[in-house]
C-alpha cells in the first residue's frame, strides 16, 4: 500500500462509528446522483439529435412547399429572406437558402453565421446530422431545392431544468444526512458511548454492582446484556472471595474484619451519596435541556389534565394565545385558545377513552385572516397523572403551496395535450379556410378567367351569382369562413398556452396603458349584447407615483381587456340588477413589485368554481359565448411571460377582485418561460 493510502487508511481507522456510516452514505448517494444526471443528458442529447431533430426539419419542409410560401420564396429576393428569417425563428432551425432550377442561391438567412456557411451552388455532400436538402417542385419542370442547416444541441432551458433539478437532489441529500445523522447517533453511537462510559466507572470504582442500560434491541443491546452478565458474575465471585476469605480468617481478626467492612460501608455510602448527587445535577440539566427542545419546537405544545386545564405549555403556545407563560399555567384551555371549541368532542373522546386523536386543517382567524392548523390529541395515562397533550401545527402556508401544485400540475398537463391538439387541427382548418375563399373566387365576376370559363359552358356568370345569393349559399360560405377564422384563433391561443415562446420586457407607462385598454374596452364592448359599458362605471385609483413598469404592453393589455370584458359579463348576470354596475381598477406599489387590482359587484364565483377558473377550457358561459381560454392564457402571460403572480377573490353574489403582481426588477433580456 502506497504512503498516501497507508495515510488515509489511519484516518478511516481514527474516524467513530457514526461517521464512517455517515461517510459511507454521503459517497453512494454521491454517486448515484452523478450517474443519473449523467444518463439524463446524455439520454435527451440523443433524442433531440435522432428524433426531434429531423421531425422538426420535415415539419419546415412541408410548411414551405405550401403554394402561398413557395411564391413568396421564389419571387422578390428581400421577401424571400424575410420569409426565411420567420421560418428560422422554428426550434432548432439556424440557417435557411433556397437555390434556383439552374442550382444557384436564390435567397438565404443564416441565424447563426459564425458556426454556420451557406454554399452559394447546391451542396453536392451533405452532413447528415444537421443538413438537409429537399426538392421542390413549383410548376411541371421548374423544380427549387430548399437547404436546412439544423443544431442537434439541447436548448438552454435544459441545462436550467437539469440545474433546477441537481439543486433539488442537492437539498434532499442535505436532509437525508441530517436524518442519517440523527438516526445513525440515536441507534448506534448513543448506546456505545453509554457502554463506554459505564466501562470506565467501572475501572475506575471497581464497583461491579454498575449496571449498563439496554437501548435497544439489536447486537449493541445483546452486547450490552452480556457486559451487564459479566458484571453480575465478577460481583458474584468477588463476594464468594470475599466469604471465603472471611471463613479463613481466625476470630481474633473478626474485629479488624468488622473494622473493614464498616469502613467499606461507609466508603460505599458516600460514593452512594456522591453518585445521587451528580445525578440529580443530571436530571436538573436533562430537566433544562428538556425544556429547551420543547420551548424551540415550532409547533405549540400544551399539556392539559382530566378537566381541560392546562399544565405545562412551550414558547410556540404562548405566541398562538398571545399570553405570557404564567398567565396560561393553571387556566381552563377554552379561555386560553377559544377556537378549540370546534375540537371539544375530540378532546372529550382522548381523555375519555384513551384514544389518539387527528384534526386536519381546523379553520380559525387569526389576526384578520383566515388560518388552517393541524391538531394532534394525545392521551396520557399513567398511575400518578393522566390527562393528554395537544400539538399544533400551523400549516396555512402549505395548505396554500398545495393549492398552487395543485394549479401548476393542471396547467402543465392540459398544455401538452393543447399543443398536440392545436398541430393536429390547423391543417384542416385551413384547407376550409382556403376552400372556402376558392369558392368565392371561382364564381366572382371580377375574374376574368371565370367569365371565359361560363362563356364556354354557356352559363350566365350573372344568374350564378343571382342564385347562389337568393339560396344564401353566399352567406353560408361566410359562415364557413368566419367559423373558420374564429377557430384559428383558438387554436392560437391554445398554442400560446402551451409553447409561449420568449417575450422581452420594456419599460412602459402603466397608467397609460391602463387608460387606453378602457378606451378600448368601451369602444368594442358597446357593441356587443350584454357588455353595454354605458350602464357600468369605471372607478380608477391609479397611483401617479407608478410610472415605467416592465412588461410586454400589448401582453398586459390582452389580460387587462379579458378581465375587463368578465367583469361587464359578471355585472350583466348578476340577480340584482337594481344596483349601478361598478368595475374598480386600482395600481399601488410594495416594495419591488406593483400589484394591479381589477374588482367589480357582479354575481361573484362560489368556491369549486374560484378552484377551476385558470383551468383551460373551464368556462361557465353558454356554448359559443366562450371558449375558457382566456383567463388560462392570461394566467400563463402574467407568471410566464412576466414572472408574477395572478390571484382571485370572490363572494357569490357580491363580487370578484382579480390580483395581478409584477416585479419591477428590468432585465433587457429574454424572458424564457419556466
Amino acid at each position: 500500500m502506497s504512503r498516501p493510502g497507508q495515510i488515509f487508511y489511519r484516518y478511516l481507522s481514527g474516524l467513530s462509528l457514526s461517521k464512517k456510516l455517515l461517510g459511507g452514505l454521503v459517497s453512494v448517494v454521491l454517486t448515484i446522483a452523478l450517474i443519473a444526471t449523467s444518463a439524463v443528458m446524455l439520454s435527451a442529447y440523443l433524442m433531440s439529435k435522432h428524433y426531434f431533430l429531423p421531425d422538426n426539419v420535415q415539419a419546415m419542409v412541408k410548411i414551405l412547399s405550401e403554394d402561398s410560401v413557395l411564391s413568396t420564396l421564389t419571387g422578390n429576393v428581400t421577401r424571400a429572406e424575410q420569409t426565411l428569417a420567420a421560418a428560422s425563428e422554428y426550434s432548432q432551425i439556424r440557417s435557411l437558402a433556397i437555390y434556383n432550377p439552374d442550382g444557384k442561391l436564390h435567397a438565404s438567412y443564416n441565424n447563426q453565421p459564425e458556426h454556420f456557411f451557406i454554399p452559394y451552388v447546391v451542396p453536392e455532400n451533405i452532413n447528415a446530422d444537421y443538413q438537409y436538402l429537399s426538392k421542390i417542385e413549383q410548376s411541371p419542370g421548374e423544380e427549387y431545392t430548399l437547404y436546412i442547416q439544423a443544431d442537434p444541441a439541447l436548448p438552454m432551458f435544459f441545462f436550467f431544468f437539469m440545474g433546477l433539478a441537481s439543486f433539488i437532489i442537492l437539498v434532499s441529500f442535505v436532509l437525508l444526512t441530517s436524518l442519517s445523522t440523527g438516526f445513525i447517533k440515536r441507534f448506534v453511537t448513543l448506546p456505545v458511548l453509554h457502554l463506554i462510559r459505564v466501562t470506565n466507572r467501572v475501572s475506575e470504582q471497581e464497583n461491579y454492582s454498575i449496571r449498563a442500560r439496554r437501548f435497544h434491541n439489536d447486537e449493541i443491546g445483546k452486547l450490552t446484556n452480556t457486559f451487564n452478565a459479566m458484571l453480575s458474575r465478577i460481583e458474584l465471585r468477588d463476594q464468594q472471595l470475599t466469604e471465603e476469605r472471611d471463613k479463613a480468617e481466625k476470630a481474633g481478626l473478626k474485629a479488624q474484619e468488622l473494622a473493614a467492612e464498616m469502613q467499606q460501608s461507609n466508603s460505599k455510602l458516600a460514593r452512594e451519596v456522591e453518585v445521587r448527587s451528580r445525578v440529580e445535577r443530571k436530571l436538573t440539566q436533562f430537566q433544562n435541556y428538556l425544556n429547551d427542545i420543547i420551548d424551540s419546537m415550532p409547533s405549540a405544545l400544551l399539556a392539559i389534565d382530566d378537566n381541560m386545564t392546562v399544565n405545562q405549555c412551550n414558547k410556540a403556545a404562548t405566541e398562538l394565545a398571545s399570553l405570557p407563560f404564567d398567565q396560561m399555567i393553571g387556566k381552563p384551555l377554552e379561555h386560553i385558545l377559544p377556537f378549540l371549541y370546534q375540537c371539544h368532542d375530540q378532546l372529550q373522546t382522548a381523555l375519555q377513552e384513551q384514544k389518539f386523536q387527528r384534526i386536519e386543517k381546523l379553520p380559525i382567524e387569526l389576526e384578520c385572516s383566515k388560518n388552517y392548523l393541524d391538531l394532534i390529541i394525545y392521551p396520557l395515562s399513567r398511575d400518578e397523572t393522566s390527562g393528554a397533550v395537544i400539538l399544533i401545527d400551523n400549516i396555512t402556508r402549505r395548505h396554500k403551496l398545495e393549492e398552487m401544485m395543485i394549479q401548476t400540475e393542471k396547467m402543465m398537463s392540459v398544455g401538452g395535450l393543447a399543443a398536440g391538439m392545436a398541430h393536429e387541427i390547423n391543417n384542416p382548418l385551413g384547407a376550409i379556410i382556403q376552400g372556402s375563399q376558392n369558392i368565392r373566387r371561382r364564381v366572382s365576376k371580377e375574374l376574368p378567367v371565370n367569365v371565359q370559363a361560363a362563356e364556354e359552358q354557356n352559363i350566365d356568370l350573372s344568374a350564378v351569382n343571382q342564385y347562389l345569393e337568393t339560396r344564401g349559399i353566399i352567406r353560408f360560405l361566410d359562415n364557413i369562413q368566419d367559423a373558420g377564422v374564429r377557430a384559428s384563433k383558438i387554436v392560437s391561443n391554445m398554442l400560446l398556452f402551451s409553447r409561449g415562446g420568449e417575450a422581452v420586457l420594456t419599460p412602459a407607462n402603466l397608467t397609460d396603458l391602463i387608460e387606453r385598454t378602457i378606451e378600448i374596452a368601451s369602444n368594442d364592448f358597446n357593441l356587443k349584447k350584454g357588455l353595454d359599458f354605458m350602464h357600468i362605471r369605471v372607478h380608477k385609483e391609479l397611483d401617479p407615483m407608478i410610472t415605467e413598469v416592465p412588461c410586454i404592453a400589448s401582453e398586459l393589455q390582452q389580460v387587462l381587456l379579458n378581465l375587463l370584458k368578465n367583469a361587464a359579463f359578471a355585472i350583466h348576470n348578476r340577480r340584482d340588477k337594481t344596483e349601478l354596475g361598478l368595475i374598480t381598477i386600482r395600481t399601488q406599489q410594495e416594495k419591488n413589485k406593483v400589484i394591479i387590482s381589477v374588482s367589480d359587484n357582479g354575481s361573484g364565483m362560489d368556491g369549486e368554481t374560484r378552484k377551476r377558473i385558470f383551468e383551460p377550457f373551464f368556462t361557465t358561459k353558454e356554448v359559443g359565448n366562450g371558449t375558457g381560454l382566456g383567463l388560462s392564457v392570461s394566467y400563463f402571460i402574467i407568471t410566464a411571460h412576466h414572472k408574477g403572480t395572478m390571484s382571485v377573490f370572490s363572494v357569490p353574489d357580491k363580487g370578484t377582485e382579480f390580483s395581478i403582481s409584477l416585479p419591477l426588477e428590468y432585465h433587457e433580456e429574454a424572458v424564457s418561460p419556466a
